[in-house]
């Protein structure tokens, strides 16, 4: 049985809270960031202020402003989030040398050989006084009643590992100013839930042998890897739970889904699911390079998604040239609501890191491929035919 020490790291918030940490007076008010903030899009990202006016990311803005007129909406500022998740990131490499920056507000800490390093039952993190439920899983209207910092479900032997939880969430806040929640699990699906399940600002600790009475408590919309069409599916047979998901066969699933999903699907609702947290830095030159992102619900908003893209493209450029790398052919990927999608491709002029080159080439390329009728699920930018940089000729004195 594996032990639980994969980490899960979310940032509460993302957007809206690091425009409460730029800008001190709009904490405590209801802060909403989104696309056409003037009345077109979507919320991108809303405060636990304004999400207690119902709005969520999604919402269309228009919406947004019926239920929050007082709120105060701003369009997004991805290279401003991206310095951020940067320094976020950077805190959680001290922790291990095993990190995967999973999107722009989440990555996973990878424990295992780490033990000795923060395992010390009679040492600090050993002794915190964190309350755990008798039977060892907490329910939602438990958890609201718990205090973040000891909202944890915790064994007795793993009290370190929740210390440890505790450390990232203060040394995250102390550079940053931003909250985190953590979840730790056996694998990165139930470290993944245990996050969600604290938020805001909690730390929550799956014991190994406990993932499928965790999971139990959660809904199918709660558990990584079940979306939306998944459910819809999973709803024509009247399956709304993961206890009822879990009384399917599994012959019956792999032939609805495929043998690969339909075996995925039976196990990700028993917490089997198991991946390795990936590295993201290699010694190896790549082929290519990519960056993309998922949102939060599909969007025809094109100035968010010309600004994801833009922020996507800021990513590439600093991956190209921490490699010491140069491309020449962008290729602009599209995913729809219904999961169908294109990918395009354009080559420039002459092989180049530069941001702005590459980002001028995939906005012709999403502009041309651009359909206002609909719903984008996911962008991505990528670049290929690479070469190592060339020197740039020193200006002339």
């Amino acid at each position: 049985m594996h032990a639980p020490l994969i980490i899960h790291v979310d940032i509460d918030a993302f957007f809206a809270s690091v425009e409460q940490v730029l800008r001190p007076e709009l904490r405590g008010r209801p802060v909403i960031v989104g696309g056409g903030v003037e009345g077109r899009g979507v919320v991108a990202s809303a405060s636990y202020e304004a999400r207690r006016f119902g709005l969520k990311a999604g919402t269309p803005i228009f919406r947004a402003r019926e239920l929050c007129p007082d709120g105060v909406y701003l369009p997004p500022d991805f290279a401003e989030y991206n310095r951020f998740s940067e320094r976020v990131f950077d805190v959680l490499s001290g922790f291990s040398p095993t990190v995967e920056q999973a999107s722009l507000d989440d990555a996973y800490v990878d424990l295992r050989g780490c033990e000795r390093i923060y395992a010390d039952p009679d040492g600090p993190l050993g002794r915190l006084p964190f309350t755990a439920p008798a039977n060892g899983v907490y329910r939602r209207s438990e958890r609201r009643a718990v205090p973040p910092e000891r909202r944890v479900l915790l064994p007795e032997g793993c009290r370190w590992l929740g210390g440890v939880g505790l450390r990232i969430k203060r040394a995250v806040r102390a550079e940053t100013g931003l909250t985190v929640s953590v979840g730790i699990g056996t694998n990165k699906v139930v470290a993944r839930a245990a996050s969600g399940f604290g938020k805001p600002d909690g730390v929550t600790l799956v014991e190994a042998g406990r993932e499928a009475d965790f999971l139990g408590l959660l809904e199918l919309k709660d558990i990584p890897g079940i979306g939306r069409a998944t459910r819809e599916k999973l709803g024509k047979w009247n399956v709304h739970s993961v206890e009822e998901a879990r009384r399917l066969p599994r012959g019956l699933l792999e032939d609805a889904f495929g043998p690969e999903r339909g075996a995925a699907l039976h196990h990700l609702v028993r917490g089997e699911a198991w991946a390795d947290v990936e590295e993201l830095r290699t010694h190896e030159p790549p082929r290519s390079i990519s960056r993309e992102t998922t949102f939060w619900i599909a969007s025809s908003d094109y100035e968010l998604v010309e600004s994801m893209l833009f922020y996507l493209v800021e990513r590439l450029g600093r991956a190209l040239r921490r490699e010491g790398l140069q491309g020449r052919v962008v290729q602009v990927k599209m995913r729809y609501h219904d999961f169908s999608g294109v990918q395009c491709s354009r080559a420039m002029g002459e092989h180049t890191d530069r941001d702005g080159e590459i980002f001028a080439a995939a906005r012709r390329l999403l502009r041309g491929r651009w359909c206002r009728s609909r719903r984008l699920r996911l962008v991505g930018v990528g670049l290929t035919d690479l070469q190592p940089a060339r020197r740039r000729a020193e200006p002339p004195h």
